[in-house]
């Protein structure tokens, strides 16, 4: 066993000790300090798309549903969101935007700055039980589109 415990292996062994010792002290070493303050952000705000669609056709009093183009355009300096895509047909003389329905869409996407998102919606006239020829018949209907 003496062979083991020389005085060099000896010595070593307190020179490693001393050295663990003193890297741990320095390794639990510093300062605690506390402080306070203050910053500021300033936070954009959401900026207006452009939506517009093609010409919708064939429509008739308690026709088939028609699917329309619809362009979400973002010609903003950021990206901007949309949840859902809206519209609303506006009336026309005795030609009334009850008679019509847009279905809500869920886009669910976000436009790029200076893109264009191209999805759809359906739209359908309604049949009231009403004569709808004079009111109605050859007039343009405009569906205002709007997006949250």
């Amino acid at each position: 066993m003496r062979k083991h415990l020389s005085k060099k292996r000896v010595v070593l062994a307190a020179i490693v000790v001393v050295a663990l010792a003193i890297a741990s002290g320095v390794a639990y070493a510093y300062f605690t300090a506390t402080g306070a303050g203050s910053g500021s952000a300033t936070v954009g705000s959401s900026a207006g798309l452009t939506i517009t669609s093609t010409a919708v056709t064939g429509l008739y009093p308690g026709g088939a549903d028609v699917t329309v183009p619809v362009h979400i355009t973002n010609s903003t300096s950021s990206n901007e969101y949309v949840n859902q895509l809206s519209g609303a047909f506006v009336t026309n003389g005795s030609c009334v935007t009850g008679w019509f329905h847009v279905d809500t869409q869920t886009v669910g996407a976000t436009v790029n700055k200076g893109a264009t998102l191209d999805t759809s919606a359906t739209v359908r006239m309604l049949d009231p039980g009403v004569d709808q020829t004079l009111a109605c018949a050859g007039k343009t209907m405009t569906i205002d589109w709007s997006s949250n």
